[in-house]
């Protein structure tokens, strides 16, 4: 996945690094500046010492879920974080971070994959914070995709971790039973 954000930023026409996005009101530099910046989180995480507890997120979802409740403030720190990031990086630096420092960082993944560190939502496995980019890389791409032509959309699999993820946020179950008509329940949204 992103590899897919390195073409299709190394392909952008100047005038579309200020275009908006279609994600509220970013900018297509700070859809690239958010997701890049998971690059760097996720080598942050792998540089830091390990934490030897057992980890108190189990998963993805189980980070995505804790994060929840911070809503519209927490959506709000994600939008300050991305637009100071591009504000501090040139195009070239956003884009690069997907080649040099990604393939760097996917090597370390995957030897200390079953590390557990601390995140802004808890200790989690590094393997799991992992699937929390897959996932960010996933949406983003589609947001991307939907103002950039030549963006590559999301390879199937990553498309169907992000699905899981996504369901595993909301009670199985609950979830089942609105999908076959059997609930007027309302599932969706369940991440924003």
């Amino acid at each position: 996945m992103w590899n897919r954000w390195h073409i299709a930023g190394r392909r952008m026409p100047a005038e579309m690094w200020t275009a908006g996005s279609g994600l509220g009101d970013w900018t297509v530099r700070e859809l690239y500046a958010h997701v890049s910046r998971g690059v760097s989180t996720l080598a942050d995480l792998i540089a830091q010492p390990l934490c030897t507890d057992e980890p108190e997120l189990s998963d993805a979802a189980a980070y995505f879920a804790a994060l929840r409740p911070l809503g519209k403030q927490g959506a709000a720190q994600v939008a300050q974080a991305a637009r100071i990031w591009a504000a501090e990086r040139a195009d070239e630096v956003l884009v690069e971070a997907f080649h040099g420092q990604a393939g760097r960082v996917l090597a370390a993944l995957s030897v200390n994959g079953n590390n557990v560190v601390r995140s802004i939502a808890g200790t989690i496995r590094l393997s799991d914070f992992a699937v929390t980019r897959i996932l960010e890389a996933t949406v983003h791409l589609l947001d991307l995709g939907a103002v950039v032509a030549h963006a590559a959309g999301p390879t199937p699999d990553a498309l169907h971790r992000t699905v899981d993820v996504l369901t595993d946020l909301f009670p199985p179950a609950d979830f089942v039973l609105a999908a076959t008509g059997r609930s007027s329940s309302v599932v969706l949204p369940v991440l924003t």
